[in-house]
């Protein structure tokens, strides 16, 4: 690494502020930036004499990543450091740490003006015993803002003061020992629809974020300072958002150096092509990226196929980082699935014994684990630890079932409907055109035919919760129509946008790429989430969900005396589908209902009888179908 460094130092060394002013080629200064960090870790040697080398077949992770000059690092809590297995698996597998609640704000100033940096400063003192990296994360985010400060009244000045006071105190306190920071975490709303409305936006304003990357500079210069979130990894609506946002801070001076790509992935939906274009084009821009909260999840069992595949996700996305020269670290979301945070009740993922981080519960290496050490080997040019046959068995997606749909000839049980009747849990006919008009109300919506939705895969004792749907179509839009049997509407507990599925919302799915054969996601496929929380939002309503951003949706929602009603509309013509309404037309089609007592959700119904398990959001294959139907 001394050779290394002497090469890369001949260069003229940047300071951060420097970053934006010097013109130095792009890839020279990642070198000198990565030079630089790890001689901080290394001090008086190399990444060789700190970990002697060994054989490709017991060499660890962190050696192989010394190997390439790569941080590899994990999330990591203090509060398992009692368990030796964990701090034994950490030291000796990473060479980095992320925080993984102990730097956030609610936990550093739970009281105004009272700072707690207990917790905070073991992580620090294991790291500095260790030779870690230390990745701090965050310090201005949406979430874990304390009582004081979230149900406070402030005025813009004194918001901008708290959070200038907060930044400079924890960034400053660990100036020269942390090189890096998640200065802002997911402030851009789900399918990039602008900054999300968060309490720092509803005190200060959009150029919230702006401030805090300025504050965040001026306590430390020499630190690198990163925008993190999730669902922007590949080239998406909401990617474009955060590159949009960035672009900007760049040509305008703000002092921004990266983006983190949190990368909270499901078995099988890592897009490759498109995390590489992204991370392309932030380069692009002068700015590093890094994977900062890696982990792969599944709704199913734990089986060895699933475990296969998982592997061959890991081992994807570490290859497109390593290949691209502006990505410089890996960090995955926790040492061992045994304290995983997708295990948790509040992590709104419903398979408790997932296992989707590299060591499972006796921290045994999966799959994924040699798959990690065999790019990395690879990359840094010895001999592979896996065969060519294993990594391509790695890359073998098991064969996920497609519904055959056999349809009954279209029968009209009463012959004033404007349609034939639906077929239970596999078809419904849409009459058009229908002339509708979105405003709580149904008199527009008569004869049209009604399906009653109150079975699903999670219900309560004695549930009473139950919905109504019908579906139709003009010239212009689809129209959907849901009425709310519930005792009790839960809505405001949860971020509307990115946790709608743990409150009271409804759910309608599309699939308009004329394939209904598809067993994932892509451009044309929506999930359209729309929580009861647009109750109390009518200008700009609330819609979450995969590729809800790709299409433009209307919504109004309203209190009925049984419990609530959503009306919504989706344009015919978008700009990754266009559909006319002819009759016997078909679209994939799906509808469920998510229903709350308490702090999460308890209850979901389903319409489609063909998805039994909630894998609607991962395989549209598992739709019903709507099928248009000329009115008369």
């Amino acid at each position: 690494m001394k050779r290394y460094c002497n090469v890369v130092l001949r260069y003229k060394i940047l300071s951060t502020k420097n970053l934006f002013e010097e013109k130095v080629m792009l890839k020279d200064h990642y070198r000198l930036l990565i030079c630089v960090l790890l001689m901080t870790v290394f001090v008086g040697g190399t990444a060789a004499d700190a970990h002697p080398v060994q054989q490709n077949a017991t060499q660890t992770i962190r050696q192989l990543a010394d190997k390439n000059h790569f941080y590899f690092g994990a999330a990591a809590s203090p509060t398992h450091f009692g368990d030796s297995k964990y701090v034994a698996t950490l030291s000796r597998e990473f060479n980095m740490l992320t925080p993984e609640n102990e730097a956030k704000f609610c936990s550093l100033q739970p009281e105004q003006g009272q700072f707690d940096f207990r917790a905070f400063d073991k992580l620090m003192d294991f790291a500095n015993q260790n030779k870690m990296v230390v990745r701090g994360h965050n310090l201005v985010w949406h979430q874990c803002v304390p009582g004081w400060l979230a149900t406070g009244k402030f005025s813009r000045d004194e918001a901008i003061k708290l959070m200038h006071d907060h930044i400079y105190t924890v960034v400053g306190r660990y100036k020269g020992r942390i090189p890096m920071w998640d200065v802002v975490n997911e402030a851009i709303a789900d399918g990039g629809s602008g900054l999300r409305n968060s309490p720092w936006k509803q005190f200060i304003g959009d150029d919230y974020v702006e401030m805090a990357f300025r504050f965040a500079h001026e306590a430390d210069p020499d630190a690198l300072l990163f925008y993190n979130d999730y669902s922007a990894e590949g080239m998406n609506a909401k990617s474009n958002a955060v590159y949009a946002m960035v672009k900007d801070f760049v040509a305008r001076g703000v002092p921004i150096n990266g983006v983190g790509l949190q990368s909270h992935f499901r078995v099988g939906e890592i897009d490759e092509a498109g995390v590489a274009q992204n991370m392309k084009r932030l380069g692009d821009l002068g700015l590093q990226v890094q994977i900062t909260e890696m982990d792969d999840d599944y709704p199913v069992g734990s089986t060895a196929a699933i475990l296969q595949q998982q592997a061959g996700d890991y081992r994807q996305l570490l290859q497109t980082c390593l290949e691209s020269s502006n990505c410089t670290a890996f960090v995955t979301w926790g040492v061992t699935d045994l304290y995983s945070w997708l295990r948790t009740s509040n992590s709104g993922f419903s398979n408790p014994d997932v296992k989707p981080l590299l060591f499972d519960d006796d921290y045994q290496p999966k799959p994924a684990y040699d798959a990690v050490r065999d790019i990395l080997a690879r990359h840094a040019g010895e001999a592979p630890i896996l065969t060519d046959d294993q990594v391509a068995a790695m890359s073998v997606a098991p064969e996920p079932a497609v519904v055959q749909v056999q349809l009954p000839p279209p029968h009209k049980t009463d012959l004033a409907q404007l349609a034939p009747d639906p077929v239970p849990g596999a078809a419904y006919y849409a009459p058009f055109p229908v002339t509708i008009k979105l405003d709580g109300k149904t008199d527009d919506w008569a004869n049209i035919p009604r399906v009653t939705l109150d079975q699903g895969p999670t219900m309560p004792a004695n549930n009473t919760t139950s919905m109504t749907f019908a579906v139709a179509a003009d010239a212009k839009n689809i129209y959907f129509l849901a009425d709310v049997k519930d005792s009790k509407v839960i809505y405001g507990k949860h971020d509307p946008l990115t946790e709608w599925y743990n409150e009271d919302s409804v759910e309608f799915y599309i699939n308009a790429t004329g394939d209904l054969t598809l067993t994932a996601y892509k451009p044309g496929v929506v999930q359209l989430g729309i929580p009861a929380a647009n109750i109390t939002n009518p200008a700009k309503p609330f819609v979450g969900g995969s590729n809800s951003g790709d299409v433009p949706v209307q919504v109004v929602a309203v209190n009925t005396d049984e419990g609530y009603r959503i009306e919504a509309s989706v344009p015919l013509v978008t700009d990754v589908w266009k559909r006319v309404p002819l009759t016997l037309a078909k679209l994939g089609f799906q509808v469920h209902l998510n229903g709350a007592s308490g702090d999460a959700r308890d209850t979901k119904l389903i319409w489609s009888t063909y998805d039994t398990d909630d894998q609607s959001y991962m395989n549209p294959s598992l739709f019903g179908q709507l099928i248009f139907w000329r009115a008369n």
